[in-house]
């Protein structure tokens, strides 16, 4: 079998000419050999990239967790020294006007500071900042109960009625807080009440987006923390558990160290350090963990793989050219074929490729291309003329289905196209956009009074007189009935009050002829501004329309623009 092959293999190079033979051979033998030493530095690179890149990730987890634990530890020190300032002692049994006061004054020296209370030995917040939970019972929050015995921690939790009182997150996540309490004691050493701080855990998101944003942290690293069970406190799925309880415990006891996690759809090099803590502060046993994808720690492996391909290619390309010179003379009939089609289309002379002797392969394929260029030739003008009523029927079909037949202005589907490429814009670049939805005044009365041609005429000239009030830049469409969508490039607050007020005062200046009438109509107008929360440009859309129900109820002819106050609106108006 194997000499049949070898057989059928000579036969087939007797066939090919002597440049085909030697371009073959000197292509695989260096192609072979850029693969050989390819394989063997990519693997001996990877080897020693993978042990540096996962002493890094350790490397950071620990930065990460030291950053946690001296940020706790400060936390947990002002909180026992609030409790025991000399100066502070007479302020726990006096006012709770007083204790507020002072509450809210450290939380304003550290915004993560979510809630500050003092509650009393019986559990009763006597003062809090801004005065949540006043007067409400704690006895049974362990943190209180924690804070009666002595400096506690408690970890991160969810606080279900105080996020009610603070109000949604910044990132829309319920709130959760790490707690710190401490016991307040008089000169005889008694308990007289406990200091609770709920510290966001926002703070710790900021660290970690902090560390993430640096320019050196590569583009799609990670960082996860982990409670002591090994339970998601910050990163993907919180409170799922992403490790095993064997690979929480190994983490637990080798304290740092890195591994490969192949668990996912991807292998990555994975670093943990577990945040024992900080001088007097105990620590909540948390794992910090720092991951990156192998297929980016390798990059740099396979940008040395490349470039030793790169110099294969170059070695393979100098042997090529050697093969090709040895054979130029026996296919020079083929090289006056290839000169002679690259000039067709180029020289207005050359329409056709010449007769040329040589090898029967030549001759051949000298013949078939002769014929070939015939037939493309008579296909070609087919084609041409085929493609030309084609692009004519696209674009008139197109037009039509993207324009509003009765005032010539862009419909539903036109404005859309634009307005979701606007959007697009808006989201990448920040470029200002906004949108304004004008609504004809008692438009029903006009048709019901001067009938429905009358009605027709009036939408015509409003758009006209809207298409002339904006700027090129900007479009107008009509979605229907009697009202009309602008979308507003390059603009800002104010301007575009000052876009739509001129719109309005057009149409309000605008007098319409109809047969033997003049009439007179008027436009409410509202608007929105684009926002780097709303998820497309429906939502912005859905904003000027509420914009306009304010305005129709607030009195008609006017503007309203969502986010400012009514008031506002009116008094430009």
């Amino acid at each position: 079998m194997i000499h049949l092959r070898r057989t059928a293999a000579m036969l087939a190079m007797r066939h090919r000419s002597l440049r085909q033979q030697v371009t073959l051979l000197v292509g695989f033998l260096c192609f072979g050999l850029v693969c050989i030493v390819a394989a063997g530095a990519a693997y001996i690179a990877q080897s020693r990239v993978r042990g540096i890149v996962m002493a890094n990730e350790a490397q950071q987890a620990a930065m990460i967790a030291n950053i946690l634990n001296r940020g706790m530890f400060e936390r947990y020190r002002e909180a026992r020294n609030l409790a025991a300032m000399p100066a502070l002692k007479t302020i726990w049994t006096g006012d709770p006007a007083g204790i507020r006061q002072t509450l809210e004054r450290i939380q304003a020296s550290y915004p993560d500071y979510a809630w500050i209370g003092y509650a009393t030995p019986d559990g009763t917040v006597q003062a809090a900042t801004q005065g949540m939970l006043e007067g409400q019972s704690v006895q049974a929050r362990p943190w209180f109960q924690d804070g009666l015995k002595g400096p506690a921690v408690g970890d991160v939790h969810e606080a279900k009625l105080l996020a009610k009182l603070l109000g949604p997150a910044p990132n829309n996540e319920p709130f959760r807080f790490v707690d710190v309490a401490t016991p307040v004691h008089d000169d005889a050493g008694l308990v007289i009440g406990v200091i609770g701080v709920h510290l966001s855990w926002t703070w710790a998101d900021e660290t970690r987006q902090s560390i993430l944003g640096s320019q050196f942290y590569g583009e799609g690293r990670s960082i996860w923390i982990l409670s002591t069970d090994g339970t998601m406190l910050l990163g993907p799925q919180i409170g799922s558990k992403p490790f095993s309880e064997e690979q929480v415990l190994s983490m637990r006891q080798a304290k740092a160290g890195a591994f490969e996690d192949g668990s996912g759809a991807g292998s990555m090099l994975t670093g943990f350090a577990a945040a024992e803590g900080y001088r007097d502060y105990p620590g909540l046993g948390w794992i910090v963990i720092s991951r990156q994808p192998d297929s980016i720690a390798y990059a740099a492996t396979r940008g040395i793989v490349w470039m030793i391909m790169g110099l294969g290619c170059a070695i393979a390309a100098i042997g090529l050219v050697c093969a090709l010179f040895i054979g130029k003379s026996v296919v020079r009939p083929l090289q006056t074929i290839i000169e002679a089609a690259n000039r067709i289309g180029r020289d207005p002379a050359i329409t056709q490729l010449p007769r040329v002797t040589g090898s029967l392969e030549i001759v051949q394929l000298s013949s078939a291309l002769r014929s070939l260029l015939r037939r493309a030739g008579a296909a070609e003008q087919q084609v041409i003329e085929t493609s030309s009523r084609h692009a004519k029927d696209v674009s008139t079909l197109r037009h039509l289905a993207e324009t509003d037949a009765l005032s010539g202005l862009l419909n539903r589907r036109g404005f859309s196209l634009l307005a979701d490429d606007a959007f697009s814009l808006y989201r990448r670049y920040e470029r200002p956009l906004a949108v304004l939805i004008l609504d004809i005044d008692f438009f029903k009365t006009v048709n019901d009074t001067y009938g429905h041609a009358a009605g027709d005429a009036v939408i015509r000239s409003v758009g006209a007189a809207l298409t002339k009030a904006l700027r090129t830049s900007d479009k107008v469409a009509r979605f229907g009935g009697e009202e009309f969508v602008v979308l507003v490039h390059e603009v800002d607050a104010g301007g575009i009050i000052t876009v739509a007020q001129n719109l309005r005062r057009a149409i309000e200046a605008l007098t319409i002829e109809h047969q033997d009438h003049r009439i007179a109509v008027t436009v409410s107008v509202g608007g929105a501004m684009a926002r780097r929360s709303d998820e497309d440009v429906q939502e912005v859309i859905e904003r000027a329309d509420s914009a306009l129900y304010r305005a129709k109820a607030a009195g008609r002819n006017r503007v309203v623009i969502d986010g400012m106050q009514i008031q506002l609106a009116s008094a430009v108006a």
